[in-house]
């Protein structure tokens, strides 16, 4: 299977004339810390003379040769993607990696970094759908607190609680332990919902699977306390 590579500095640096250009043939050795960095000076580029669709091939290509975690500054793509008037791109750029497994390892933080550009633009909704192609049916998405963290603390900001359970429930699903500072969150968004019962019922729960050292009967009272309670919210 034949790559596409950024072994020519130049050509990098040539945009937005020629962007296209920017991708030429290589092997599958890694890149250099010099290339990483052409690179990194290439993406902010492209995202800002609107060339977002080749920086999604330039960063997909990038990560086929698994660099080193945090080499390849992506906030700018996340930020400019989020600011699309639309979900095409961003999508474009999660199924890219998608399809291509040596790419997986960078779904969670990239897929973090889109959500939490979302929340800071006041786009919760489409936050959520980044959740929802997480947690869909087959994905290998494997969550973790952090990712968790932002869509549980996102959606509370947001007044989306129900949404925030839903990540716990999620969470809960994927033996992920919540913190103790999502539960404050969780807890106080209910409380601001008056679901006081509810909040009492959540916290209880939680405490009892912190405190059972990986019981799966209480993580299973977990899901079914979160259950109820998204259930009766939704009727």
């Amino acid at each position: 299977m034949r790559m596409t590579s950024l072994r020519k500095p130049l050509q990098l640096l040539s945009i937005p004339s020629n962007a296209k250009n920017a991708i030429v043939a290589f092997s599958s050795s890694s890149l250099s810390h010099e290339e990483l960095n052409k690179i990194n000076l290439l993406l902010p580029r492209l995202c800002l003379s609107d060339h977002l669709t080749t920086a999604i091939q330039l960063t997909t290509t990038a990560l086929l040769t698994n660099p080193p975690p945090n080499s390849l500054s992506l906030s700018i793509l996340t930020h400019s993607l989020a600011s699309q008037p639309d979900m095409t791109l961003p999508m474009s750029l999660l199924t890219r990696l998608l399809r291509t497994p040596h790419s997986h390892r960078h779904l969670a933080p990239i897929a973090t970094t889109l959500a939490a550009s979302y929340f800071k633009m006041g786009k919760p909704k489409e936050a959520l759908k980044v959740f929802k192609w997480m947690v869909r049916p087959g994905s290998p998405f494997k969550l973790d607190d952090k990712v968790c963290g932002v869509l549980v603390k996102g959606f509370c900001r947001n007044a989306m609680v129900v949404e925030a359970l839903k990540v716990l429930r999620a969470m809960a699903a994927a033996n992920v332990a919540p913190c103790g500072g999502l539960k404050m969150v969780v807890c106080r968004g209910l409380l601001k919902e008056a679901k006081i019962r509810e909040a009492v019922e959540l916290n209880g729960a939680l405490d009892r699977v912190r405190d059972g050292d990986g019981d799966e009967g209480l993580n299973k009272k977990l899901l079914e306390v979160l259950d109820r309670i998204i259930e009766n919210w939704m009727e």
